[in-house]
């Protein structure tokens, strides 16, 4: 089963999407046109891998996204993630960094593959951690976010979990 862009899992992100943000991992379709997209595939370029396979980048700005030096500290009113998180080697750090740029009571937005039911590592070869409703939670918790909501995004497909910045 893969899904393009799945309306359902935008419908959770989309009211975060208040102020100054970030879509990291945006891909094809930011989630909103007045978000920065922030994707490692550059704007006009096609993706290899994935949901993205075949599909243009709309990516306002080409890095990857737990390197946001050109952003400051409590800079961004919300950042929204779907399907990105588990495209690193160290998401703690990558947590960190994307709290680091949040200003306080910002608010951040995760969708990830359910590994209770999607294989994410065989999935997709860029894949390199997994999640489950619990360890999405620890993390977040450990990256010193206050968790404000988590749940099933797709049944059987995608988690999510929406925290704020203390």
């Amino acid at each position: 089963m893969m899904f393009r862009d799945n309306q359902t899992e935008r419908d959770i992100l989309k009211p975060l999407c208040i102020g100054r943000g970030l879509d990291i991992g945006c891909g094809s379709r930011k989630i909103s046109e007045s978000v920065m997209g922030v994707d490692i595939i550059a704007k006009g370029e096609k993706g290899k891998y994935g949901n993205q396979k075949g599909m243009v980048s709309n990516a306002d700005i080409n890095t990857s996204g737990d390197k946001l030096k050109m952003f400051k500290d409590n800079s961004i009113d919300f950042i929204v993630a779907k399907h990105n998180l588990e495209h690193y080697d160290n998401p703690l750090n990558t947590l960190i960094e994307w709290g680091r740029v949040l200003k306080l009571e910002g608010k951040l937005g995760v969708i990830v593959p359910d590994n209770r039911f999607v294989d994410s590592m065989n999935l997709d070869p860029t894949h390199k951690v997994s999640f489950t409703p619990e360890s999405l939670r620890v993390l977040f918790l450990d990256a010193g976010f206050k968790i404000l909501s988590d749940g099933i995004a797709l049944k059987h497909w995608s988690i999510f979990l929406i925290g704020e910045k203390q």
